[in-house]
This record gives structure tokens, sequence and C-alpha cells, in this order.
């Protein structure tokens, strides 16, 4: 961001210069505003009113004139996972996003789950394109080294700032694919031994975190957690990865806690006032981010540019719905839908499986009653996840389905099935039929899913003592999802009866 000093007067009258010398100077305090956005996912453009790039640049532009006109100090901070979610940004590598942060000043981003969804080298050139620094402290690849910066000092002049990046150690369970033999150490124990030093460097000190808040079925470090830790010098942690929006900011001992939702939708504003490495007043809020306030005219154009080159390829018409097919993250996470019991029937018969397997993390969208285009689909399916098979005797199915029971409502994981039906209560599993018939413990069934859980992502470790039989199908998610609609159309949309019957 551009920053600005008091510029010191050129001269003063020989009186006042002697006064100045023989009088103790009172230390000032320094102002300093944190503007942060996290899980932007390619949400680029307004959404019904709300969010837009060009509405946040209109917003961090005019907060900028206003905090540095009057001697203060501003940084601007992405809280990780502006990778994957949009197809018109998705098929652009987020390049467009990338350029957008750019220009509006973004000082630093940390490096998010999604940012993974990509090999490593494409993940470094967009570093490289976007000219600001991705950080994370807890990431180290195969020699224990951090190949992305684990923190930035920014030297404002009359005060000095550290910004730490941590990472949700859930990240190598859910993007492992693209890890190269990298993990992601305890972020606690991170944060305490970067703080340590950072501390005695900085005033004030920021962990930018892509943890969660309050995360279902979580197997990683939440920002709740890190900030419980009591690590002595740690004063703000910027959060993402639950897109929680926060109504106000959390103070746990000394430590501040905040996250503005996700999509652009909301930018959060934290106003400090440090003297001698103090801060002695904080506030935040959560500002909304609205066309209607404003926006940006230069960054108007340029997405119309960005959404022209993404849609080329994407608008096809692939077939219909009569009914809106349900994607929602609140309801996909916790029950069955029209829409997943159609991304599970897709797999299934696009491979010739007895029966199919998905989470609902997996499923990212709605889509609107009316014709279905392909970039609808995209937007349901953006990993492009690899659909694989793998043969299953009936009792191994049997101890998949009790681990698909322990699954709790609301998490990611949260388990969709086709081909099969049984009953839940209390965890144990009763009445399971494969299609009609009665399930054989001897039989086998071949089982179509994600390359993403077959690979112990999410959490499905159960899968990986039966890797090697694994079998590659060539076809990706959107593939047997494009293929089912097209067979299809137009949708009913009429959800039939449920699949695993929780009691």
């Amino acid at each position: 961001m551009r920053k600005k000093n008091n510029p010191a007067p050129r001269t003063l009258p020989l009186l006042a210069a002697l006064w100045l010398i023989l009088t103790p100077v009172a230390s000032q305090a320094a102002e300093l505003t944190v503007l942060h956005i996290n899980d932007s996912h390619g949400h680029l453009w307004e959404e019904e009113g709300r969010g837009g790039f060009d509405a946040l640049a209109f917003l961090v532009a005019s907060i900028d004139r206003e905090v540095t006109g009057r001697g203060g100090h501003l940084l601007f901070l992405h809280g990780g996972d502006v990778n994957t979610g949009v197809p018109e940004s998705d098929r652009q590598q987020a390049l467009p996003d990338l350029a957008l942060l750019r220009l509006m000043g973004c000082d630093a981003m940390v490096l998010g789950n999604h940012e993974f969804d990509n090999p490593q080298a494409l993940l470094r050139f967009q570093e490289s394109f976007a000219r600001f620094p991705f950080l994370s402290a807890n990431f180290v690849d195969a020699r224990g080294e951090n190949p992305f910066a684990p923190y930035r000092l920014f030297d404002l002049g009359d005060l000095r700032v550290a910004v730490l990046g941590l990472t949700t150690e859930e990240t190598s369970r859910a993007s492992s694919l693209n890890l190269d033999g990298g993990h992601f150490e305890d972020v606690v124990e991170t944060a305490r031994r970067h703080v340590a030093d950072l501390k005695e460097r900085a005033d004030v000190v920021i962990a930018l975190a892509h943890l969660g808040w309050d995360l279902p079925l979580r197997a990683g470090t939440g920002s709740e957690e890190l900030a419980r830790a009591s690590i002595d010098g740690l004063d703000l942690v910027i959060d993402g990865h639950s897109h929680t929006l926060f109504r106000e900011a959390r103070r746990i001992g000394d430590t501040f806690v905040a996250q503005a939702g996700w999509a652009g939708r909301h930018l959060g504003r934290f106003d400090l006032t440090i003297e001698e490495g103090n801060i002695v007043e904080a506030r935040w809020r959560a500002i909304a981010v609205a066309p209607a306030t404003g926006r940006d005219a230069a960054t108007t154009a340029r997405l119309n540019y960005y959404r022209w080159q993404g849609s080329r390829k994407i608008g096809a018409i692939i077939g219909s719905t009569e009914k809106i097919l349900d994607g929602e993250r609140e309801r996909i996470r916790s029950e069955e839908t029209n829409l997943s019991h159609i991304a599970v029937d897709a797999m299934r018969e696009r491979t010739g499986a007895d029966v199919a397997l998905l989470n609902g993390g997996g499923i990212r969208d709605s889509i609107a009653a009316g014709p279905v285009s392909l970039r609808d689909g995209l937007a349901v399916f953006p990993f492009g996840n690899d659909v694989v098979t793998l043969d299953l005797s009936g009792g191994e199915l049997l101890r998949l389905l009790r681990f698909l029971a322990s699954i709790p409502s609301g998490a990611g994981a949260f388990p969709h099935v086709s081909g099969l039906r049984c009953r839940i209560a209390d965890g144990t599993v009763t009445d399971v039929a494969i299609g009609d018939t009665p399930l054989d413990e001897n039989a086998i069934y071949r089982l179509a899913t994600i390359a993403y859980l077959a690979g112990g992502g999410d959490g499905y470790e159960i899968f990986l003592p039966w890797k090697e039989r694994l079998v590659e199908t060539g076809y990706k998610d959107i593939d047997a999802f494009v293929a089912y609609v097209e067979a299809n159309s137009p949708l009913d949309g009429v959800m039939g009866p449920e699949r695993l019957v929780r009691e």
C-alpha cells in the first residue's frame, strides 16, 4: 500500500530547536489500520448486489486515503484461498484475482489449503505474478525447509509490523496430492517459535492464519486454539478457512481474533493505536462490500475483460433442470439433496460401478432452474477431481459404511452415496442393501469415488490400505456430471428416497 510519513519541517527557529533538545519528548502514538479479506475463491464479480472486486477496490482506496491522509499506516492482507470456486477465474488460474489484488496494494497472503489444489510450480508462478509474498511458516518441504516465506517484516518508519503466515495442518490430508513430500508442522509450536523472535523485532505481530473458527471434524489447530495458547507477543490473528463472518473481534487474553466471511463480501478493518510497542487501543469491524457504495471504474473495466476471457469456452448449454439443484454449503454438508443424488448417480453410471461415494465438500454450488451450462457444472465441480474405482468385499464395504456413520453433520467430509441404502442409528449401521439386494459380506462390489477421497483426503484414511486396488477411469467429476445431464435432461429435480437414513 502507499505509506506516508509526516514530513519534517525544513527549518526551526533557534529557540524552538533548543527547546526540543532540552525538553524530554513525549512518545507519540502510531496509528495502524489493517484491512483484510479471506477465502475469495474467484468471486471477483458482484453477486446479487454483494461483493465485487471493483467495489472492494473502491473501499480499499477510500480507506487508504483516509488513513494515510492523517499520518497513519495501512496494510492490506489476504487470509488465503484465492484459488478454486468460480469457473471464469479457475480457467485463468486465478491470475485475474491476483492482478487485481496487486493493483489494490495487497501486502501479503497466507497460503490456504486450496492453494494446493494446483501443483506447486503453478503456485510459485502465481506468487511471482502477484508481486506480494505468499506466506506459510508451518509448511515445510521434504528437506524440512520452508519453500515459501514464513513471515514478512514491514518497516513503516515509526512502526514495525511482522506478519506471520500459518496454514491449517489439515491441508496434509485435504490436498496431499500437490504437497510434493512436504507437510504442515504444528501451528502452535511454529507460532511460538517465530513470535519469540518477531516480538523483539516488531512493534506489532500479526498471525495471518488460514485455520478456521469452530469447524466440525477438525484435523488441525483452529484460530481460537492458537489464541488460547497464550503466545507472548502475538497481537492479532487474522483468520480464514471457515468462511466465518465475525460481528465483532474476539479478545482472548492479549490476542485479538477476527475473520471477514468469504467471497470478498466483507472487508475486515482493524484500527490500532500503538505506543512504545504496545497496542493501547484496538477497534475492528466488518464492512459490507457492495457496488451501491461505489466502484472503481478501472477495476470494473478489467473485470469485464476477465469475464469475457473466462466465459469464451464455458457458456455451452449441456441440458436443463425444472427445479433448482441444491448445493448450498449449509445443506450439502449436513443432508442429502437433489444435486448430491445427481452427482453420485452420475459417477456410478459413468463408471458402471455398483455404488458411488462423494463428500459434501466436493459440491461447491447450486444450479438454478432452467438451462444448465458447462459453467454451471464447473461451479459445482471446480476441482477437476479424477474419478477412480476399486473393488471391495461386502465386509470391507460395511466397514466403510461404519466410518461414514461416524462423520458429523456440517463437515466437508459428510458423505453422499449412490447404489446403496442403509439405516444409521447411534453410529450403528443396519439394513444395508446394494440396489434392491441385501449386502453380502462375501460378495465383491465395485465402488466409484474421487481420487481425493481414495487418497485419504478429508479424513478418509480408511481407503489407504486399499490404495493398490485403485483403478483410474480417465474421467473427472465434471465429465460424469456433463454426461448425466446430457443424457437425462430435462432433469425433474425431484429427490428420491434418502439413502443413508439417519435415525
